[in-house]
């Protein structure tokens, strides 16, 4: 008897590769369909009224046209060695101080705007730094709560802590009130939530948590957890060699990104 041939015959074949094709087909239309979402998202988004260039310089804030082109493109550097660890354009990014007497914020403000440059992306700044918040000088209009008070149970929705700043697809989070006891209200199952919520609300968001100094308090080791990569800024000048490694180990080094240095 003879035995039946195993190689498919050409019609059977080229039925196989019309499904490929057609399936391949089908999975670009939807690419293509979510991307168009994305970009109607986006350009959804309220448009606030928008800071001029002479309060750009005034607030040190980056722009495009801007005529410090080395401290412009310094920024789009970070954010371009960003992308290429997370080639995705979805991450969280933490950003704290090595030292006690410097501050981030910043260095974590003009960063989320280096994102908010992009017409296809949107960028969050959370201040998660209750003690020494001065995030006011970047939000459009009175803040009347915070981060602190809708993780602490009350009845405020997302969207009622959310303020537009001065510039095109950049929003804020500000911290709230002070709290004694910001580190357990960070250390909790609505925080977690907080954050999926915010990374999940728009597809190409940039999210920078701005907190406090890894020597100052323990908030920035519990915010590592939530967070995809995590930059140390290094005031010059204000730190030693054992302090900076040793915050490398508060923030973990499976997701250290690298050091910024700052004067």
């Amino acid at each position: 008897m003879e035995k039946k041939s195993k190689n498919k015959s050409p019609i059977t074949s080229l039925t196989d590769d019309f499904n490929d094709l057609v399936e391949s087909s089908g999975q670009l239309v939807k690419e293509a369909v979510m991307e168009h979402k994305k970009h109607e998202q986006i350009k959804n988004i309220p448009t606030p009224v928008l800071w001029s260039h002479e309060e750009l310089y005034e607030k040190k804030i980056i722009f495009a046209g801007m005529r410090q082109r080395d401290l412009l493109n310094a920024f789009r550097e970070v954010r371009i060695q960003l992308l290429q660890k997370s080639k995705t354009d979805n991450m969280v990014v933490l950003v704290t101080s090595v030292a006690r007497t410097g501050s981030s914020s910043a260095f974590s403000f003009n960063l989320a705007a280096t994102f908010a440059l992009d017409q296809h992306k949107t960028a969050l700044y959370v201040d998660c730094n209750p003690y020494e918040s001065g995030v006011d000088k970047y939000v459009l209009g009175d803040i009347k709560s915070g981060l602190t008070q809708y993780l602490s149970g009350t009845s405020l929705g997302l969207e009622d802590i959310i303020y537009p700043s001065g510039l095109e697809r950049l929003r804020i989070i500000p911290s709230g009130q002070g709290s004694d006891s910001a580190a357990e209200i960070f250390n909790s199952k609505k925080m977690q939530s907080f954050i999926n919520e915010i990374k999940s609300r728009y597809p190409d968001r940039f999210i920078v948590l701005d907190a406090p100094s890894v020597q100052q308090s323990t908030e920035a080791r519990i915010l590592s957890k939530y967070c995809d990569y995590t930059l140390l800024v290094v005031p010059f000048g204000k730190a030693v060699t054992d302090e900076v490694l040793a915050a490398v180990d508060v923030v973990g080094k499976e997701k250290f990104a690298g050091f910024v240095f700052a004067s």
